[in-house]
């Protein structure tokens, strides 16, 4: 039995709310990285706005990107059930209804913002270095959702360091720990990009940062998982993408620090908040 959270009219997964906090949380926090960053003559109302409608743009296509990936990663299963491709809740004895996938809405989201902001004439860096906050903080949360409902369980595990939790259908075992480290990884990943912005890097650094250090992170860890994942060779495709991730922020950040010095920095936001300025 998966917890929830009694709203007297309706009940709302424990897991589900968790997410939508860490969601919420990652849009507050991507907005004020993003709003610091500006001049004080920008920050009006049309900035608000402005913000709200790239964050609309990106969360439609990071949750259409989502799916769509699930979907790829499991098309052996939706193949022959083409109807439980648009079936976004969990019914009893099916077994991937309702995926969504992180890596999808990640790859899908920035596609989407990179288009909103040529198209806004807005600067795409500076929108990526803030959401690299905002996506570090939502992803510890919805982390904590997962580990409550049993979602993204590590395999069973007979080491000193495994632990006796459920997997996604309840069977609790000895296993490895994979929620709880990815909960962590985020946790200190936040902290190394809190620490990154204080000394203003130039614009796209603590997005290919956070890039780097998850996709180097989530590879490795890959190899705890223990839910079900479509296999390339010796590599979850989850892994495969991750790799693909990581060597395409180590080629960018390659490209980027061969640029004039002279680049503009990333949002202040946090030195500025030091300071007593915002």
């Amino acid at each position: 039995m998966h917890p929830t959270i009694d709203l007297n009219w309706f009940e709302l997964s424990t897991y589900s709310a968790l997410v939508g906090l860490g969601i919420l949380a990652g849009l507050a926090a991507t907005y004020l990285l993003w709003r610091g960053g500006q001049h004080k003559k920008a920050k009006n109302a049309r900035s608000f706005f402005a913000f709200l409608d790239a964050a609309w743009v990106v969360l439609l296509a990071g949750l259409v990107g989502a799916r769509a990936y699930h979907v790829l990663t499991h098309w052996a299963y939706y193949a022959t059930r083409p109807e439980q491709i648009v079936q976004w809740e969990n019914l009893p004895g099916v077994p991937f209804d309702g995926g969504l996938a992180m890596r999808g809405a990640l790859i899908a989201g920035v596609v989407a913002l990179a288009l909103y902001a040529r198209l806004r004439r807005l600067g795409f860096w500076r929108l990526a270095d803030a959401a690299a906050c905002g996506l570090a903080l939502g992803q510890a949360i919805g982390w904590l959702g997962a580990l409550t409902y049993g979602a993204n369980y590590g395999a069973v595990n007979q080491s000193r360091f495994a632990i006796e939790l459920p997997d996604l259908y309840g069977l609790v075992q000895p296993r490895f720990p994979l929620q709880h480290l990815e909960i962590a990884l985020f946790v200190v990943v936040l902290f190394c990009l809190f620490l990154l912005a204080l000394r203003n890097p130039r614009r796209g650094t603590l997005f290919l940062t956070y890039l780097l250090i998850t996709s180097a992170a989530n590879f490795a860890l890959g190899f705890g998982r223990g839910d079900q994942s479509a296999y390339i060779g010796a590599l979850r495709v989850d892994q495969v993408v991750d790799l693909a991730l990581g060597v395409s922020a180590l080629v960018a950040w390659l490209v980027r620090s061969k640029l004039p010095a002279h680049m503009p920095a990333a949002s202040p936001l946090i030195s500025r908040t030091v300071h007593g300025e915002f």
